[in-house]
């Protein structure tokens, strides 16, 4: 119940600060995040936090009553046209970094380019990320599949690209919702209220997500093989957002690892601090809208050391997907 707990807690909380003073811009985009972090939820699937929060203290219909006194609309939901369930995947098996090489020599040969302004946003994000000598920069794919393309364009050394979510934690663990697990140390650590920085966030939640690890030996020789290879004395985890579930993980397997982020929620910027590019968590969910990242890689194996994906067959999402990778390539 922690993550339910704390969130029903921190709501309360922000609409007592909300509506004890006067609105202002300042405010107003608070009240504006808040709800957008209970949209992008509802939007998931997850109704439960939105229920409770409604349900104890009418929290949904106050942010929006809130916004519309003050004339102002919620973030809005962006979308692609096409979900993963719509459309289909070879059958053939392709390492992930060769599968990605093959997509950028295809973007290549094409001339048009992307009109996602997003994409700028992007490369900006990958130059904020900076690249230093001995360092090694690991991606989480999928949501930064295109950075990863653009260090490499760049020809930029010890890059690596690895397609670790709650798949990958599943194949490895043969349990459903592992990554939760991990997470929860996340939500523990602000709970108990006493950690103010990165530091002291992490003296708390790194033990936690240790034991967490002990339950699945496989997993945790898996993750800590994978990060052995890696001979740099500094390894930079980059992420789109938005509790760092999975550079937390790797921190806690290895000392050299750092985080780097494109946002984070609102309860957590001041802990990430300067680990993340930008405190607009509204703008997490537009690597979603993205197809090469969303949909053109389906992640279908790990084995040797190797992930492995399947392509999307759709023209549409090929089109869109080489259109945005052409973008990043320059």
């Amino acid at each position: 119940m922690g993550f339910i707990s704390y969130n029903l807690k921190f709501y309360y909380d922000e609409l007592q600060k909300l509506e004890s003073c006067a609105s202002d811009e300042k405010t107003i985009y608070r009240a504006k995040q808040l709800l957008k972090m209970l949209d992008d939820l509802l939007d998931e699937g997850y109704t439960e936090l939105n229920k409770r929060i409604e349900e104890s203290y009418l929290g949904v219909s106050r942010l929006r009553k809130y916004l519309a006194d003050n004339n102002e609309q919620p973030f809005k939901l962006y979308h692609k046209g096409l979900k993963e369930s719509e459309v289909a995947y070879e059958q053939e098996n392709v390492e992930l970094k060769e599968a990605l090489k093959l997509a950028a020599q295809k973007a290549q040969e094409i001339q048009h380019t992307s009109n996602d302004v997003f994409l700028k946003e992007l490369i900006n994000f990958c130059k904020w990320i900076g690249y230093e000598k001995n360092t090694a920069y690991i991606f989480l794919l999928r949501d930064t599949m295109l950075p990863y393309i653009y260090y490499k364009t760049n020809n930029r050394d010890n890059v690596y690209p690895w397609l670790l979510g709650r798949k990958t934690l599943s194949l490895l663990t043969g349990k459903q919702g592992v990554d939760d697990e991990v997470r929860s140390s996340i939500i523990k650590a602000l709970e108990c209220g006493s950690c103010q920085n990165f530091d002291e966030f992490c003296d708390v939640v790194l033990p936690d997500i240790r034991q967490t690890i002990k339950q699945y030996p496989e997993m945790g020789n898996c993750m800590t093989g994978l990060l052995k290879e890696i001979k740099q004395k500094r390894i930079i985890v980059v992420e789109s957002g938005c509790s760092g579930t999975f550079p937390m993980l790797l921190m806690s397997l290895d000392k050299r690892v750092d985080v780097r982020m494109y946002t984070t929620y609102p309860y957590l910027s001041d802990i990430y601090g300067d680990k993340i590019y930008t405190p607009k968590y509204e703008e997490n969910r537009l690597f979603e809208t993205l197809y090469s990242q969303d949909l053109y890689f389906r992640f279908c194996d790990l084995k040797d050391g190797c992930f492995f994906v399947n392509k999307c067959n759709n023209t549409e999402v090929e089109e869109k997907s080489l259109a945005e990778i052409k973008t990043m390539l320059g």
